[in-house]
């Protein structure tokens, strides 16, 4: 089973049917939050408040036509205002704009925003991409059944005009001009243009009293699975035993020690973020780790914070002990003399005046590897001494005495396993760690180590990776996404994944249940080029069942596009109906959608 499966399978077996502000919504949406933050990318939890359901909203829609319908004969102006207020409501509903759903009863729902921001030079910005999947499940409808779903495209558009035509033949039949043909024919003509209205107006009251919420497998288990897949593709693997819980630290001194995730004789002290994170300095080197959760001694029972630094909302938490008296003690970080200086003498001199301890307000002066207030000495060393050559060094003799780059180390080191990184060249050893050029030597050979295995045509763009809730009840995740992120994503691709694990693997180039809305040109065109240049199984088509994330996207003048998959009738298989589980996913079809968003990404 791959890893796109296997969320399906936790999604829509282990959780279970996931309706809009449940508690088995929020474990989904933990479950989410659980891998993107095993990822280390930086995670939102954005709530919010939803409607639980649409479905009684459209009732009232379908109640008030029907009655404008049947009062048109004794009131006609009445009737007209009661058939005008449900059609324009209905079609800012379905235009996932207001209506009457928006004032049903509402629960708590939340987003899951993961981001992976790469490093750019100044000046330079990430282009900005937006992966979107929901993550809960719909209530099954006799509308859904195999037998009727087949004709949804009709049944829903004749739902629509009917409720648009009521009020225009009730306005018709007030026109001075046609007063000789009003009788009660015409009343007859308006009660049959509302009569069809019956029928969705049960099927909902039956899908609200006596349905059940459906597993949500393909819709839409199917599309976490397949964003997860696409994050695994873009974020680099984290390496074994390193952590991200210091970048993802958003406290204030006093929440901190609130907390109690400070020992209590840590002192703390707040730069500047802008500030160079100095314990980045300190790099490892191919043969040695640095175990930051056991701490040096810090001497005379005082204690070390045993993080190196850690981000607040508007500052770098500089952590340090307190300072300790004594003769060998400078008070640093390590309890060890200044890193990048000489060294201070442990035993006073004699004759010299005993070591007196430091106050609060001098400790307080002092950085993270030394102090502030006196410029950091540095040995005077010349080029043999920084290579570690003698005077009698003859580099052309020692040349042709190597021969090789595989015999470059010194004689006495070959033999001797523990004699360390040995000599190449003189800038590799423990000892040239006061050289400015190690550090950022080894932060780039880390770097690279880090980031081996990523496409870089993907890892670096900027990509949000967002789980919505409370979709099924009016895409109410994304709208609420789109309200306090707007200004953000207004230059980002969005790209939405919605029932693709099973059928063929489509990019919708239009969508929408009011309005007919195009996806934006430029991933229509990076869809196409994906395609050809990697010869994936995928085509485009339109698509005209129910709002997708991307709906109100396109609404708004969002750059956005869906990814689906249909079956051989152009339909979503097993849609809003008890066989939607995880028995009826296709593996293969979750691999195909994620590669393909990947492909799309590359050629943005």
């Amino acid at each position: 089973m791959s890893g796109e499966m296997s969320h399906v399978v936790e999604l829509a077996e282990t959780i279970g049917p996931r309706p809009a502000s449940t508690d088995a919504e929020a474990a989904a949406a933990d479950y989410i939050q659980g891998i993107s933050e095993a990822r280390g990318l930086e995670v939102e939890r954005q709530e919010f408040s939803t409607p639980r359901t649409y479905a009684w909203a459209f009732v009232l829609y379908h109640v008030m036509t029907i009655a404008a319908a049947v009062l048109s004969r004794r009131f006609p102006w009445p009737a007209l205002v009661l058939a005008i207020v449900p059609a324009v409501w209905m079609r800012s509903d379905l235009d996932t704009r207001f209506g009457l759903t928006s004032l049903m009863p509402k629960g708590p729902s939340q987003n899951i925003i993961a981001k992976y921001v790469p490093r750019v030079r100044r000046n330079e910005h990430a282009r900005r991409v937006v992966i979107v999947a929901h993550y809960d499940s719909a209530r099954s409808s006799l509308a859904f059944s195999p037998g009727m779903v087949r004709n949804f495209s009709m049944t829903f558009g004749l739902m629509k005009a009917l409720t648009y035509l009521v009020p225009v033949l009730v306005g018709v039949s007030l026109l001075p001009w046609l007063k000789a043909y009003r009788s009660t024919w015409s009343w007859y003509v308006i009660l049959t243009a509302s009569a069809y209205l019956f029928v969705p107006l049960l099927v909902n009251v039956h899908r609200e009293l006596f349905m059940k919420h459906t597993a949500g497998a393909n819709d839409n288990a199917s599309g976490v699975a397949a964003m997860l897949g696409v994050m695994d593709r873009v974020t680099p693997e984290p390496e074994a035993g390193t952590t991200t819980a210091f970048n993802r630290v958003r406290r204030s001194e006093d929440e901190a020690r609130a907390a109690e995730v400070l020992p209590e004789e840590t002192w703390l002290s707040y730069a500047p973020a802008t500030a160079p994170r100095q314990a980045d300095l300190w790099v490892a080197g191919d043969d040695e780790d640095i175990d930051w959760t056991e701490p040096p001694s810090a001497g005379q029972g005082q204690t070390v914070m045993d993080v190196p630094m850690a981000r607040a909302d508007s500052a770098v938490v500089e952590t340090r002990r307190p300072p300790v008296a004594g003769p060998g003690s400078t008070g640093d970080l390590f309890g060890t003399d200044d890193l990048f200086g000489e060294p201070e003498p442990s035993v006073a001199p004699a004759g010299a005046p005993a070591p007196v301890a430091e106050t609060p307000a001098e400790a307080e002066r002092r950085s993270l590897f030394g102090t502030q207030d006196k410029p950091r000495r540095e040995e005077k060393r010349g080029v043999r001494d920084w290579l570690g050559v003698g005077h009698d060094f003859d580099a052309r003799k020692e040349g042709a005495t190597i021969g090789s780059w595989d015999h470059f180390t010194k004689p006495e080191e070959e033999e001797d396993e523990d004699a360390g990184i040995g000599w190449k060249g003189g800038a590799a050893g423990v000892g040239d760690i006061d050289d400015p050029g190690f550090a950022a030597s080894e932060a780039a050979r880390i770097r690279r180590k880090v980031t081996t295995g990523t496409d870089r045509e993907l890892s670096e763009k900027e990509v949000w990776f967002v789980a919505t809730g409370a979709e099924e009840v009016g895409t109410v995740g994304m709208k609420a996404l789109l309200k306090e992120h707007g200004a953000e994503l207004r230059d980002a691709f969005i790209i939405n994944i919605d029932n693709v694990g099973t059928g063929s693997v489509h990019y919708v180039d239009s969508e929408g249940m009011a309005k007919r809305y195009r996806a934006d040109r430029r991933l229509i065109g990076a869809a196409r080029r994906a395609i050809t240049e990697n010869g994936l199984p995928v085509a485009g088509r339109d698509y005209r069942g129910l709002s997708t994330d991307a709906t109100p996207a396109l609404a708004r003048g969002y750059r956005a596009m869906s990814v689906m998959a249909f079956d051989i009738n152009g339909r979503l298989p097993n849609w809003h109906w008890a066989t939607d589980t995880a028995d009826n996913v296709d593996e293969k079809n979750l691999e195909t959608a994620a590669e393909f968003v990947c492909a799309v990404i590359k050629e943005l």
